[in-house]
């Protein structure tokens, strides 16, 4: 869990600086100019894949890492490329690939430069309804109860000599469902504490600053960045 949600790098970059309203409409543009890439060409998806490389590299994130969590997204899309790779149509099966791959990586960058609750309150910021915002915060929350009792469970079983095989395989679906039950009565005691300190239902508005210059700066490079590559040719 922690390598897939990580809280943001506290180091001091020029990434992490920069205003999670900014880094919130780039990367929807980002994403967008990705997805309307009808046929890229290999030096367009290289010129992104550089790009991304360049800010993780600038934000001090371990690249070869960000590249690789990046590539989490691959079984859930490789099925679906495949499917169309086999329907005869190589290069939409390739493309599909690499633009789901290009995405992911641009999540993972913004993931790991921004805290999620700046992204959500920048979301709350752009008029995103109040109870999808406030969802998406607590299970973000949540998660990390169910995996702080995944890995007790876990440390327990070991403990107990338990280890990988049949046995633990045919032992999973009642783990599974201590697992949900613990999680359950962990979640309630947490709900339970907020409400004790004065959570009424609806989670505060962060305050935000005026952008500053090197914040319009950034975004107009970044969304002229994003219009560029469509004109990219071979």
């Amino acid at each position: 869990m922690r390598y897939i949600f990580r809280e943001g790098n506290t180091q001091d970059g020029v990434i992490q600086q920069l205003d999670a309203r900014v880094k919130l409409v780039l990367l929807i543009a980002f994403i967008l100019s990705i997805a309307l890439l009808a046929r890229p060409s290999a030096v367009q998806l290289a010129v992104c894949l550089c790009v991304l490389a360049a800010i993780a590299a600038a934000a001090r994130l371990a690249v070869i890492q960000v590249l690789r969590r990046a590539l989490l997204v691959v079984p859930f899309v490789g099925f679906f490329s495949l499917v169309v790779f086999l329907s005869g149509d190589g290069q939409r099966a390739w493309s599909i690939l690499a633009k789901s791959y290009l995405s992911a990586l641009t999540v993972a960058i913004v993931i790991s430069t921004t805290a999620f609750p700046r992204l959500v309150a920048a979301a709350r910021f752009f008029r995103v309804p109040a109870f999808l915002v406030e969802v998406m915060q607590l299970i973000y929350r949540y998660l990390f109860v169910l995996a702080a009792e995944a890995r007790v469970m876990q440390t327990a079983f070991a403990a107990r000599g338990g280890s990988t095989g049949r046995r633990a395989l045919e032992a999973s679906a009642g783990i599974i469902a201590v697992l949900f039950s613990r999680s359950y009565e962990k979640a309630a005691m947490v709900y339970q504490a907020m409400c004790g300190r004065g959570f009424s239902g609806t989670l505060s508005r962060a305050e935000w600053r005026p952008l500053r210059v090197s914040d319009i700066a950034i975004l107009s490079a970044g969304l002229l960045l994003a219009t560029v590559v469509h004109f990219i040719s071979i």
